[in-house]
């Protein structure tokens, strides 16, 4: 009883100023909101993946590859924008199959002034011998470790979580910067994506990018 009387014995505009505060506090939770939507917004797609739409600096890294060389982020930048295919590799006929699709179309996105990177866990001769068969001529790269697929939070949107890579696109401007992925989240779809769904996107944050 005592509270409700302070309460009723406060001025009117005390009163008015504690309702204006909240209501700030409610527009700064909005806007908040607002951000963290733009920063992570997803968009379904037929694949069952998930867009993002980021801003970060992509980790640094350096694999060898079924060619015999090393690829690293630091020979492409400023160079060529980058599209990284982390998957599970050896087991994964759709994976392989996304690769060969990719190369059979990559003329429009090597307009775009992108070089697509595969990185999978296998060991290399392993990689080396299915990369053979299928004809692939596009760098992939072995990261054993997982380091680098860790580092790209690659391991998690997997079938085998801390084991293999799911299947993600991860697209890294000539700058450095994360600006867009795509994981497979499941949901009983297929672990592929249509090549057009893939190139509208890439086309689309490249752009806003540039």
């Amino acid at each position: 009883m005592v509270k409700r009387k302070r309460q009723a014995s406060r001025p009117w505009w005390r009163r008015r100023r504690v309702v204006r505060r909240l209501a700030l506090v409610a527009a700064a939770l909005v806007v908040a909101a607002g951000l963290t939507a733009w920063a992570v917004l997803p968009r379904g797609g037929d694949g069952g993946g998930q867009n993002q739409y980021l801003r970060e600096k992509a980790p640094l890294f350096s694999l060898p590859t079924v060619a015999g060389q090393q690829v690293s982020l630091a020979g492409h930048l400023g160079r060529h924008n980058l599209l990284l295919f982390f998957n599970e590799g050896i087991g994964c006929a759709p994976c392989f199959d996304q690769v060969v699709d990719l190369e059979a179309d990559w003329e429009r996105f090597k307009a775009l002034d992108l070089e697509l990177v595969s990185i999978m866990v296998d060991p290399l001769p392993q990689l080396s011998a299915e990369v053979r068969t299928r004809g692939i001529t596009t760098v992939v790269a072995s990261d054993e470790s997982k380091s680098v697929s860790n580092a790209y939070d690659a391991m998690q949107a997997s079938m085998h979580p801390g084991a293999k890579p799911g299947h993600s696109f991860i697209l890294v401007s000539k700058e450095g910067q994360i600006i867009w992925r795509r994981d497979w989240m499941g949901h009983g779809k297929p672990m592929y994506y249509e090549v057009d769904e893939i190139y509208k996107d890439v086309a689309e944050w490249l752009g806003k990018a540039g």
